[in-house]
Order: structure tokens, then sequence, then C-alpha cells
């Protein structure tokens, strides 16, 4: 919650008694009027206003110099009892540690305190400090970011933006020492033999370096996995497309479009390639690649899955994955991002009759995309790069929202057409048509695009007949997502395939 009359004074440097904390992190000493109907302790995340800008605040108060003595004996008592108590195939809980910080502080003060202070030391020592507090609120934050070990750490919210924190490491060991603790599980760690390292936890990536890399003596950028997924719905909600976009995206699934969704970092590439994925019938088979990152999360309304993992390890990578996954009759590829030589066997399954969904970065829409492809490090021949049917591209819209930009289907020309087109350097050349722009489309547009035409063809049905069903699906969607109880779109499109839904 915004709370715009919170008004807070940052101490000055020379004041920090934080630094001689027994914990790997401190909680810089804000002061700041908390409202009178406000008496809770706990150390909870909020957003607030100072100054025009918003900050990210953990806890009520920083710590005075009795709460650090109390921390460390309280954190001593911890580690003693949880080396003395677990077998070495054990990890001990944030639960466990904080009932065991809150018995021995409840000694030297007040209940409240007590419960406070031990939220701290839990995530200290049975936490990854800083990180597994502030990955407690994931649909607040979307990412955490480290720029150097001892400044404040910084969040971004897709509602918020970039925001400061109050919370900060001791120095570069204690830094270090809390990106392992977070990245455990993924048998890696950073260290001087491994100054740079990648790691995917749960549904979460985590990307760190230390010196000599990081001049800084540490940086690290943490994209936080989301508690909710992000439907069709939440993007109607947003503004990122229209019914008639979705009923687009619906006939071009059912019509085994290759499609390519591109767009800066962070414009919402994934989330849609999601989405879309989810309007493949759940009959067919379909084979997930992704590079270590388990973002997709898309089995919801797919029966029938195969996820593969590139892990560029020197025995399977993305490529190796992409011509493995051709191996496995699918009836769908699905790749989490194209950037390099994988590229040609997407296309190679496509000149098979292997649809394809991918995301590329692109920081421009139109022909970028088809000019990007065409160059190292991807270098797709010109004869293949002809079974792109189109190009969905995305882009930030605000600080809380994503749009759909454009989409645009390409038309390829043979030398012998007599057309203009952008030519691709063998005689062919390719036109554009702009089927959706700034999330909105219409039926007459879908009515004269590509995807209604191979899909006529793919069902061997007249065009009139393809538009008249076109017109039957958006007005489906339409009353559906009317009706608060029957608005789910997956669910509806599901039901109108099958007559019954799918969960």
């Amino acid at each position: 919650m915004i709370n715009n009359i919170v008004a807070f004074i940052r101490k000055k440097p020379e004041q920090k008694e934080e630094a001689k904390s027994p914990l790997n992190f401190v909680i810089e000493n804000f002061s700041y009027v908390v409202p009178k109907d406000s008496t809770s302790q706990t150390p909870s995340g909020r957003f607030i206003m100072h100054k025009n800008s918003y900050f990210y605040i953990i806890g009520n108060y920083g710590f005075s110099s009795k709460d650090l003595d109390l921390m460390a004996i309280a954190k001593a008592q911890v580690i003693n009892l949880l080396s003395s108590n677990l077998s070495m195939h054990e990890e001990p809980s944030i639960e466990d540690s904080r009932k065991i910080a809150f018995a021995k502080l409840s000694e030297f003060t007040n209940t409240a305190n007590a419960d406070y202070l031990s939220y701290f030391v839990a995530h200290d020592t049975a936490g990854s400090g800083p990180f597994s507090i502030l990955m407690e609120d994931k649909l607040g934050i979307e990412e955490i970011e480290v720029n150097a070990p001892c400044s404040p750490i910084t969040i971004y919210s897709s509602e918020y933006g970039r925001c400061q924190t109050n919370i900060r490491f001791t120095g570069e060991p204690a830094f270090r020492h809390s990106v392992n603790k977070l990245i455990l599980k993924s048998e890696k760690e950073l260290n001087e033999d491994f100054p740079i390292i990648d790691a995917q936890i749960s549904e979460s990536r985590v990307h760190a370096q230390m010196h000599p890399y990081a001049s800084s003596g540490g940086v690290a950028s943490i994209r936080i996995g989301k508690g909710k997924r992000i439907s069709f719905n939440s993007m109607l909600s947003m503004g990122t497309m229209d019914i008639e976009t979705i009923a687009y995206l619906w006939i071009a699934i059912d019509a085994g479009m290759n499609i390519i969704i591109s767009g800066s970092p962070a414009s919402g590439k994934t989330t849609m390639l999601g989405s879309l994925s989810r309007l493949i019938p759940q009959t067919y088979k379909s084979v997930i690649i992704e590079e270590e990152i388990d973002e997709l999360d898309i089995n919801y309304g797919i029966q029938n899955t195969v996820s593969l993992r590139g892990k560029n390890d020197g025995i399977s990578n993305t490529r190796s994955q992409m011509i493995n996954a051709l191996r496995m009759r699918p009836d769908w590829m699905i790749v989490g991002e194209i950037r390099g030589e994988e590229t040609k066997d997407l296309f190679a399954g496509a000149n098979i009759g292997i649809p394809f969904l991918t995301t590329m970065h692109s920081n421009s829409d139109g022909f970028s995309a088809i000019k990007k492809l065409m160059v190292r490090p991807m270098s797709v021949e010109p004869g293949s790069i002809s079974m792109l049917d189109a190009c969905i591209y995305m882009r930030q819209n605000g600080i809380n929202s994503r749009i759909i930009s454009s989409i645009m289907e390409y038309m390829w020309l043979s030398k012998a057409e007599i057309k203009d087109g952008t030519p691709l350097g063998n005689g062919d050349s390719v036109e554009g048509r702009v089927i959706c722009s700034e999330g909105r489309t219409s039926r007459n547009t879908i009515a004269a695009s590509k995807a209604l035409l191979l899909f006529s063809s793919k069902n061997k049905i007249p065009i009139s007949a393809a538009k008249s069903e076109i017109a039957k699906r958006i007005a489906f969607l339409k009353e559906r997502y009317s009706k608060p109880e029957q608005n789910d779109i997956i669910a509806s499109i599901s039901e109108y395939r099958y007559g019954v839904v799918h969960e």
C-alpha cells in the first residue's frame, strides 16, 4: 500500500552503526511517520512515496546497538542448535531458525521486538539474507538488482518501476555468501574460479559477477518467477490486446503459422509466448525447449508436452536439443528464445511441416526481425526464412503494462512475381501487412489476413466459410468475456473446441 503521507529521513553516512551488524546485511535506519492505525511490526516490505519517487522499505525500523548485540546472541544459538540437530543432508528451514531465535531473544527483550528481530536472524542463517527476504514478495517484485555489495539493493516492480530499498550487504564476502546460499541447489558457486555465474532456482533465474569482472566487487540480477500467471484475461484488462486480436491469434495457431514474438527486454515476450502456446489444441504434441530457465509454465491446456533443457554445458545446448526434438515427431516446436545457430534448425523443422513459436530480442518492429534472422549469428538462408509467417512486436506501455505494438504478416514473393517488396538478396522479396496496431485489430482486417487464408486451406473450406468462422469466434469470445462467471478466455476456447472445459 502506498502511504503518500509517509515521510522518512535517511541517516547521514557517518551514523551507520549498522555496519557492525552480526548479520550479512543491514537495514538502513530510516525514520518515518507510521499511520496511527498501523501497529504492526511485521518486516514485510511495502512501497512508499517520497518526493515523487517510490521506495521499497523492509520493516518498521532499523536496528539499535542493543538490537545488534541481541541478534548476535540469537544467531550463535541458531547455528549451534541447528548444527547439532541436523544431519548432513538436511537443510535448516527459515521457520525453524526463527523459532530458535525468537526463544533466545525473548529472554532479553519484549515479545514484539523478539519476533521482529528473529525474522532477520532466520533469513540470515537459514535463508539467503536480503534475497530470501525480498523474494517473499513475488507479486510485488519482478527483479532484484545489486549494483555494489555495500550499496542499497534495488528492486524492479511492474507497477512502480525501479525502487531503491533500505537493505544492503555488509560487504563483498557477505554478498558472495548470500548468492551462494541462493544458488545452492543449482550445484554452482560464485568464487575466484567461477567469477561469473548463471543459475536457475525454482521459478527464478540468477546472474551474478564478482571481482575482477565486477569493478564494484559484486553485481547480481535476479529475475523472480511470479506467483501468478499472466493470462489473456489479464492482458485484456491491461490493454495489451483486444478480443479481436485474441481471435486472430486463435485462428493463426489453428492455421499452423510460424510466429516470432520480438521486442526489447522486459517487453512481455515470454508472457506472450506462454499465453499463445495455450492456444495449441490439447491433442497436439508440443516440444518445449528452454535454456536452463523454466519460465514458460505452459502445460495448462496442453496434454502432450515434452520439455527439454539446453544447458550449454558441453553436452547439451539449445541447438542440440532442437535437433533431438525433431526426432520426437512434434506437432509444434516452442522455443524460449532464439539467438544463434539453433535458429537454422528451427526453420529447418518448419520446412518439413513443424510450426514453431519463439521469441527474439529486437528494438523495432516491421522488417527488423527478418534482417536480424539473416545475419550472424543466426544466418538463416533466404530459402528457409520464407517459412516465417508473422512477427508479434511487444513493447512496454508505461511502467505497469505491456502492449502488442504491432503484428505483421509476411508475404513472400519470388522474383517471377511483379510486385514491390523488400529484397532478400537472392532475387526474392517480402511484403509486410500490419494486422494489429497498438493492441487493436478488426474483423475486416482479419478477414483479409494471411492467417485466414492458411486456415481456409488447412481445413479445406471456402474463404467465405473461414470469414464466417472468425466472426463467430469474435462474437463467442465477447459474449463469454462479458459474463464474469464464464469469462476465462482459455477455458472458453477449450469449450468451443471440445464442448467441455479442460482444466
